[in-house]
């Protein structure tokens, strides 16, 4: 059995991308402003960021910490399955987050109109985070619209269950402090 080589990262910089252009996965340089490189760049920063409310609970909902490095876990594999063309994502994955909203969601008020994305600091956080996912789930579809290597159902499928698991938690947070919501619509 050959042993797999290991890269080396004892030194974090190349050189290799300073015109401009990466290199992915199956070896392909590819320039960085590719669709590609974008849909898995947004992704990346929506994860950062979910390691921003992670790094910044309060004890008082230190409980959110083990979904929250989950879910961190899960868009590390969804970024392989969209650099790499990998299959790692599948169905149990979303109906685990739907079973996530669908469990935060029934401890809080239904909602009956748009509420504005603040709140307590993790709550306002989690919003930010939604925001970001959205934002990935765009530059996602407009690269998988060039059809050169279409993005799987299923993690297109995530990424939007992504989004809605970050509201719902949101709102859970703000109920767990105690914190009321604000309806977008202005008093007249």
């Amino acid at each position: 059995m050959a042993e797999e080589k290991k890269e080396d990262f004892s030194k974090l910089y190349t050189r290799k991308g300073d015109g401009g252009i990466t290199c992915q996965y199956n070896g392909t340089k590819t320039p960085k402003s590719a669709l590609k490189v974008e849909a898995v760049g947004n992704l990346d920063a929506a994860q950062s960021y979910i390691g921003v409310v992670v790094s910044t609970l309060p004890s008082s909902l230190s409980f959110l910490r083990p979904p929250l490095l989950k879910l961190e876990h899960r868009f590390y594999r969804l970024q392989c399955d969209i650099a790499a063309g990998k299959t790692i994502i599948g169905k149990s994955d979303i109906e685990d987050l739907e079973k996530d909203i669908d469990n935060f969601m029934g401890q809080v008020e239904p909602i009956r109109e748009f509420i504005l994305p603040t709140g307590c600091p993790t709550a306002a956080r989690l919003h930010f985070a939604r925001t970001l996912v959205r934002k990935a789930e765009r530059s996602c579809v407009a690269y998988n619209q060039t059809g050169s290597e279409p993005i799987r159902e299923e993690d297109l499928a995530f990424i939007n269950r992504l989004s809605d698991f970050l509201f719902a938690m949101a709102r859970f947070a703000n109920k767990k402090e105690g914190v009321e919501e604000i309806i977008a619509k202005e008093e007249e």
